[in-house]
């Protein structure tokens, strides 16, 4: 299932309404709050960690040495935008025995919609997006450990300190940045209001056949 959080009047808009916000992706590489929703190394496209070496500026006549060395590569600026959810899935917890929701969530609003009906609300979503007449991609984000990896980055990876997470991603092509608003409809049917404070009591049960 899906958890969407966020103060209470936008997950109660939300449930009633089916208003979606997605943000511009930029906004997230800018913003300040403990690593919550802003994420610096969002529109990085490469990442090098190199073993230890020498180096020379030639201009000055210099040469030294480091021990290592960790370089990153970024877009000047992100187009598009992007709407994330909690995933509750076999991919976040491979048996219900595993499953733990961080505390860190509370920060990310008094409130959350639980979204029981994937396959209706997948639906609605691409429905949504394809009237903004916006190319769109959705999926799972891959979390990476920044000091070792070497290579090229997309959107659909952060860095693993985000891993609590479980984010999975809406990607509006939008060329723009600005925020990007839509209503798919009442979700009444398919979801719940929860508040964040008692998100320690959501439980999974196996079921044995």
């Amino acid at each position: 299932m899906f958890l969407k959080f966020g103060k209470e009047s936008h997950i109660r808009d939300l449930y009633e309404n089916g208003t979606i916000y997605m943000s511009p992706i930029d906004s997230f590489r800018k913003r300040e709050d403990s690593e919550l929703r802003g994420d610096s190394y969002e529109g990085v496209n490469q990442i090098w960690n190199l073993p230890s070496g020498e180096f020379e500026i030639p201009s000055i006549g210099h040469k030294g040495k480091y021990i290592s060395l960790h370089l990153s590569k970024s877009y000047e600026s992100i187009l598009g935008n992007i709407y994330s959810l909690y995933c509750i899935s076999s991919k976040g917890f491979p048996s219900p025995n595993e499953f733990f929701i961080d505390n860190k969530v509370k920060g990310f609003g008094s409130h959350f919609l639980m979204i029981k009906n994937l396959p209706r609300f997948m639906e609605l979503m691409e429905g949504g997006i394809k009237q903004t007449g916006f190319n769109f991609h959705h999926g799972f984000v891959n979390y990476y450990d920044r000091t070792t990896i070497n290579g090229q980055i997309n959107l659909f990876q952060k860095p693993s300190e985000f891993g609590y997470q479980k984010e999975f991603r809406f990607y509006a092509d939008s060329h723009s940045m600005k925020e990007l608003k839509f209503d798919i409809g009442s979700l009444k049917d398919i979801s719940e209001i929860h508040e964040t404070k008692d998100i320690g009591e959501l439980k999974l049960a196996s079921t044995l056949s």
